[in-house]
């Protein structure tokens, strides 16, 4: 026993859809909703787009957010950049042995102190470490020894504003001598020392 096959289509007046046997396709029957003859024929298919929408907007986020991915990793880089070059730059001042006085200051740019003649200053990068040392020379101008000599030092930034001291210490300097004192430099921001006076044990 073969079973009728249906088709599907609609009326050329109303478009109500309609059901008929696939034998029936191309004659001409009464729409059963608007009452006026019709052909039966198959319903056109409706049009679909080349791309499904589902994936055009897909396609439109995958692309906004790879875009802002890149926005964000360039601001980063540029963050990271301006780091860099602030934590480079005291370093970079300090590569080389760094005058903190006038080089054409001497002994009486420092401070007054009685009997001790004192050099300017330099900031000096140790060769086999990233520690910094304020350097200079310290001379007994007097005819006797010196006891307990500690040298003080003011440590500036590059605006010249202080930013904390740095002190060394020598426990006998005779008549005469030269002590080259070596004070470590704490701030990394420091580029320049002065020294602020000289103390010694009665």
């Amino acid at each position: 026993m073969s079973r009728t096959k249906y088709l599907k289509g609609e009326c050329q007046h109303c478009g109500g859809r309609l059901e008929y046997p696939a034998e029936a396709i191309g004659t001409i029957a009464d729409c059963p909703h608007c009452q006026q003859q019709t052909e039966l024929r198959l319903a056109i298919p409706p049009e679909e787009p080349a791309l499904p929408r589902r994936i055009v907007i897909w396609t439109a986020i995958s692309v906004l957010i790879l875009g802002l991915g890149l926005l964000g990793a360039l601001i980063a880089l540029k963050r990271a950049q301006r780091w860099a070059a602030r934590q480079k730059r005291p370093i970079a001042g300090l590569a080389a042995t760094t005058p903190t006085n006038s080089e054409s200051g001497s002994a009486a740019d420092a401070p007054a102190q009685k009997d001790f003649a004192i050099s300017p200053v330099t900031l000096e990068k140790a060769a086999d470490s990233s520690l910094i040392y304020a350097v200079g020379t310290v001379r007994n101008t007097s005819d006797h020894q010196r006891f307990g000599v500690q040298v003080e030092l003011d440590l500036l930034d590059d605006m010249g504003r202080k930013l904390g001291t740095a002190k060394d210490y020598h426990q006998v300097l005779d008549a005469g001598a030269e002590w080259k004192f070596r004070a470590l430099v704490v701030d990394s921001n420091a580029t320049t020392a002065k020294v602020a006076g000289i103390k010694e044990d009665q």
